[in-house]
């Protein structure tokens, strides 16, 4: 029984070495994907062109690449833009940055991580960056910056929320504070980032809103 025992763990393990060196090469052979196949095939006289490229991690006027990033473009009623026989929905980003030919008009445009298999039944695939609106204009090629947040940042912001949903009476304060919470706990559980931007001037636009709120009561 124990033979047995044994020949089954080291199959079990051998599957899971197999399935990760799968998903790795997987991996490899995508991020050499991106420019060589641009989007769309063709490109009609008049079409806008866009460069939309993935920030490191809390680093702006950095780009990030060395992890995967899948791009998806969407229209203004929140529809996945279609071209020229093609969805734009999450092409795969080579070093970082994408750039594709769409036609002209006002997009809105967000990046994810590829999906990432950790575990069993268990998938990493909820890293999205902050979204971007872009006016492309015909035969122009315009510039788009992802950034790429860190958790940190986006529970301090998420946080910030639900105490405003709190102090409007849109959710119960005992919600709230079970939420802010749990928020606070997992934000001392990773480092904050090293360049501040929004989470080192709270202090500061917590003293001009109490101006402001003031004003606004004397008007």
């Amino acid at each position: 029984m124990k033979r047995v025992k044994s020949v089954l763990y080291v199959g079990l393990k051998s599957l899971f070495v197999f399935v990760v060196v799968l998903s790795s090469i997987t991996l490899y052979l995508t991020c050499q994907e991106g420019l060589e196949r641009p989007y769309p095939p063709c490109c009609p006289e008049g079409a806008a062109k866009l460069c939309i490229c993935v920030s490191a991690m809390d680093e702006p006027c950095k780009i990030d690449n060395k992890s995967p990033w899948y791009i998806t473009i969407f229209n203004c009623d929140g529809t996945v833009l279609e071209y020229c026989g093609r969805r734009y929905i999450l092409m795969p980003a080579k070093s970082g940055c994408l750039e594709v030919a769409v036609p002209p008009g006002c997009y809105y445009i967000k990046a994810v991580w590829r999906y990432w298999w950790v575990g069993p039944w268990i998938y990493w695939c909820n890293h999205f960056t902050d979204a971007a609106i872009v006016q492309a204009i015909c035969n122009t090629t315009t510039c788009v910056r992802l950034f790429n947040p860190s958790i940190h940042r986006c529970g301090y912001i998420y946080g910030l929320a639900v105490k405003d949903m709190v102090k409007q009476k849109a959710i119960k304060p005992e919600v709230g504070k079970q939420v802010t919470g749990a928020i606070d706990a997992v934000n001392k559980q990773v480092p904050p980032p090293e360049n501040k931007f929004e989470l080192g001037i709270e202090q500061e636009i917590n003293e001009l809103m109490k101006v402001q709120e003031k004003e606004n009561k004397q008007e």
